[in-house]
């Protein structure tokens, strides 16, 4: 059973890619949305993002990088799993953007986000290697 609160943000997030969707709303969801979330709520977004559509996931990882929440975090590292190449890039650029350290176990996924890339489309998203790179140098192995 959803939530209100969750039910609110899939109805922010719209009901398909066509639906409106820009900064202040992705803003808005973060800080008038997602900050009201419980653990349940937490726990179900979790359990069920990665089922989720392309545009839903997107929309999540913009509000989810905007909010910046230790539970915000650790949904961005699970949507660097996404089927959606463009989600993973999504996740890993907020992730980056976030200036958190990220655990060396995340290496392997952020390397195989670059690989699918062509190199020029690489060069457009700095962020990947920087992410890369802290994670590498990371001294939480977990």
């Amino acid at each position: 059973m959803n939530s209100k609160i969750y039910d609110e943000y899939n109805y922010w997030l719209g009901q398909n890619e066509d639906s409106n969707w820009n900064e202040y709303i992705t803003e808005q969801v973060a800080q008038g949305v997602l900050k009201k979330f419980n653990a349940e709520d937490w726990k179900l977004l979790h359990d069920t993002i990665l089922s989720m559509e392309q545009y839903w996931q997107e929309r999540s990882a913009a509000a989810l990088g905007e909010l910046r929440s230790s539970d915000a975090i650790e949904i961005l590292k699970l949507l660097l799993e996404s089927e959606f190449i463009e989600v993973s890039i999504a996740a890993a650029s907020e992730l980056d953007w976030t200036e958190t350290p990220i655990e060396t176990k995340y290496s392997k996924k952020i390397q195989n986000i670059i690989d699918q890339m062509l190199p020029e489309e690489v060069d457009s998203y700095p962020e990947l290697y920087n992410l890369l790179e802290k994670s590498k140098k990371s001294d939480n192995n977990q």
